[in-house]
């Protein structure tokens, strides 16, 4: 027998930018880059953003819903494409971001009974558990929403912001620009003017690509599944049914003692600076040289060998006030199906830095004992005896 669900969905709406004014200078549509095409297929990134309140379901569906609404309306008149779709030109040789008079975003309102003070925690959680509090991107095989918002109510408790966004329209830094962009016009109500660092440039012409990657990288999306595939369906990268997600923090002085710590050995600075030196010696051909075959590359990785990181502290995800104060806890909850961990900033404004993970049930009992010791070793090693290896690395022949 299915178990009912921890959500009830009280309204599922539309929302649509105004009417967009003929000297707008924000385009309807949007050439997709190679850089856009590393991402075309990948599952949606997926985050919760949840705030305290002691709001009761009158008050939330009569105050503040409908402010969320309209702030969010007047925020996509900076962000039109957000409300249109990944799709083909008519003659199916280029993919765009297109927005078409009438495109709205899916605005899901919804209530939980849920634990919100378990389910905005720290430790580790079922990462199925997540799901109910986020929307989905639900489109076609040739057209697929660029952005979808849910918001749930915690009665008396507070409340989540969800949202799913192709990645192949928008990266960690833009989507965070948008969400701190809505948050900004939210707090000021009728003026919907955005200050210089939250206004999005959409000129394409600044990015250059004289080895057409874009052509390289659509034609593997397109031929991975069969030849002449025109599908733009992302794929779904089901999470393991005990995975489990927690998050665990490096204060500034962790990070201090780690770095004193990747610098050990008597002759550690050499080493490190040695591989800086080849980093930098292995871009004088350009940063995109070589850069042809690196989807194939990616996608021969075996299952579990691919690590990356979502996110970063740089990012400010903690400074999203919608007028209701910084968030009790954001949670990168996608990368329960892509091999990543997540880094954000942390929850007091700190520099702390926040680091998201997602182990099997198994592995996430003994994480939390390795990952401290682990902090304590590079506490008590990171000074001491390796002072004097470090005084010798900067007094050699090398520096």
């Amino acid at each position: 027998m299915a178990q009912p669900s921890p959500v009830k969905v009280l309204e599922v709406c539309r929302v649509a930018p105004p009417p967009v004014s003929p000297d707008s200078t924000t385009p309807k549509s949007l050439p997709l880059t190679f850089f856009d095409m590393l991402l075309l297929k990948i599952p949606p990134t997926q985050r919760l953003y949840f705030y305290e309140t002691s709001h009761p379901t009158t008050t939330f569906l009569e105050v503040v819903v409908p402010k969320l609404k309209h702030s969010l309306s007047l925020t996509l008149q900076h962000y039109v494409p957000l409300a249109g779709n990944v799709t083909w030109t008519p003659d199916y040789s280029k993919l765009i971001i297109e927005y078409v008079e009438g495109d709205t975003v899916s605005f899901t309102v919804a209530e939980s009974e849920v634990d919100f003070y378990g389910l905005s925690g720290d430790n580790f959680r079922e990462a199925q558990n997540f799901n109910p509090f986020l929307p989905c991107l639900v489109g076609s095989e040739t057209r697929v929403p660029a952005l979808a918002l849910q918001v749930t109510l915690f009665p008396n408790v507070g409340f989540s912001i969800g949202y799913a966004v192709h990645h192949g329209v928008l990266d960690g830094k833009a989507i965070t620009m948008f969400m701190h962009s809505w948050a900004f016009i939210c707090t000021r109500g009728e003026d919907s003017t955005l200050i210089p660092e939250l206004t999005p440039l959409y000129d394409r012409t600044m990015i250059v690509d004289p080895s057409d990657l874009e052509t390289t990288y659509s034609n593997f999306w397109l031929e991975k599944d069969g030849p002449s595939n025109k599908s733009l369906a992302l794929e779904d990268m089901k999470a393991s049914p005990d995975a489990m997600l927690g998050t665990f923090l490096l204060t500034q002085d962790n990070i201090e003692n780690i770095k004193m710590y990747e610098l050990t050995g008597e002759y550690g600075i050499s080493i490190a600076a040695k591989a800086i030196g080849e980093a930098i010696e292995g871009l004088k051909d350009g940063v995109l040289e070589g850069k042809g075959d690196v989807l194939s590359r990616y996608a021969a990785i075996p299952p579990g060998r691919f690590l990356s990181i979502s996110g970063s502290p740089r990012f400010g995800l903690y400074k999203t006030d919608f007028g209701w104060g910084r968030p009790r806890k954001v949670e990168t909850t996608s990368i329960d199906n892509n091999g990543a961990f997540s880094l954000s900033d942390s929850r007091d404004g700190s520099s702390w830095v926040e680091i998201g993970i997602v182990l099997n049930k198994h592995e996430s009992e003994v994480f939390v004992s390795v990952f401290s010791k682990g902090l304590h070793k590079t506490s008590t090693h990171a000074y001491g005896e390796n002072t004097s290896n470090l005084r010798r690395c900067l007094d050699s022949e090398f520096l």
